[in-house]
């Protein structure tokens, strides 16, 4: 009797024992690295946005992707001329449109994006605004082969500093670009993304009438080669 009730004590503790479920290993999902471009290596290019990104006011290759392709071809980067989709006046919901109405289905090395101005000239709801900056941020990426780290926002620039806006609330038009770029800034550090901050360098204008095209707006082809200059290295440096 005592024999078989101990064999029934064995038998219940090896059931339970088989019945316990074994902790979930943790497997850390591995980080999507871009593959390395070296010097000599082809590069494509893709530049998403509005009349800045188009080069409004300034030669057609002499906007700032044209001029950052060739830079980068300077340093012996066989960079294709930049794929742009961009139009003069083109909001956030605008450039969403332009893009699903494009024919580019390609993957590229880089992409940049600077949008925003219009909105915020125009009045557009930031909350509506911010659903559409971060599906744009995401096209990017899928744009740039899902790697984030290859996909670069361009602040927007304070045109307030330009003659066109002397007769109109300069401070107001201030304090509206920099609450647009804080926007894209925090969409950004959300999914990864680089930032480039060119708003200040755009500020020199307030003293250098040459930074500036002659419609009095949009910058000269002198500015937008400070803008390339600038985040050329950043650029690069995401190759290796």
């Amino acid at each position: 009797m005592r024999l078989f009730s101990l064999c029934l004590i064995f038998l219940a503790l090896y059931s339970c024992r088989k019945s316990i479920v074994p902790p979930a290993v943790f497997v850390p999902v591995s980080v999507k690295t871009a593959l390395q471009i070296s010097k000599g290596d082809s590069v494509s290019y893709l530049a998403l946005g509005d009349s800045y990104t188009y080069g409004f006011g300034a030669p057609p290759d002499m906007s700032y992707p044209f001029q950052l392709a060739d830079e980068l071809r300077t340093q012996s980067y066989k960079a294709a001329n930049p794929v742009v989709i961009a139009q003069f006046g083109w909001t956030a919901g605008d450039l969403l449109k332009g893009i699903s109405q494009s024919t580019v289905t390609q993957k590229f090395d880089f992409v940049t994006l600077l949008i925003g101005v219009n909105d915020e000239n125009m009045g557009t709801n930031t909350e509506t605004y911010t659903t559409q900056f971060d599906q744009l941020l995401n096209i990017a990426i899928a744009y740039a082969n899902g790697y984030s780290k290859r996909v670069f926002v361009i602040s927007i620039p304070d045109w307030s500093v330009t003659p066109f806006a002397a007769k109109l609330d300069q401070s107001k038009i201030a304090a509206g670009v920099a609450l647009f770029n804080s926007i894209n800034m925090g969409q950004c550090e959300k999914l990864g993304v680089n930032y480039l901050d060119i708003t200040q360098l755009s500020e020199l204008a307030a003293n250098d009438p040459t930074l500036t095209s002659s419609d009095g707006l949009h910058p000269s082809a002198k500015m937008y080669g400070l803008w390339a200059n600038q985040f050329y290295s950043k650029v690069i440096a995401t190759f290796n």
